[in-house]
């Protein structure tokens, strides 16, 4: 199987933005949240299509790149959570990947 190689010179909020807009079930989210704040998983599974498992993985993802918060603060058991997407952070990763494609 081929590997992934790694684009050495792109900067690494670039890379974050790549990172979140590579797969289905993040960019599904992340659309969701931007015209939904606020909103719980099980709407953003709803209002996806997208699997509770690849809805809680995304979020865990986009999560760790900073595109989207929580209201609760970990620990996070047994409690509603509602997640919004940072436009902010997205905007600006996503102009420094473009800014880089395009160099």
């Amino acid at each position: 199987m081929p590997t992934r190689l790694e684009l050495a010179d792109l900067p690494p909020r670039a890379a974050a933005a790549r990172e979140a807009i590579s797969g289905h079930a993040r960019v599904s989210v992340l659309r969701f949240l931007l015209d939904n704040p606020g909103s719980s998983r099980p709407r953003i599974v709803e209002g996806t299509g997208v699997s509770a498992g690849g809805v809680r993985s995304a979020l865990l993802e986009l999560e760790e790149l900073g595109y989207v918060a929580g209201d609760v603060e970990a620990p996070r058991r047994g409690q509603r959570i509602r997640y919004t997407a940072n436009r902010h952070a997205l905007t600006d990763d996503l102009t420094a990947f473009m800014a880089w494609m395009l160099r």
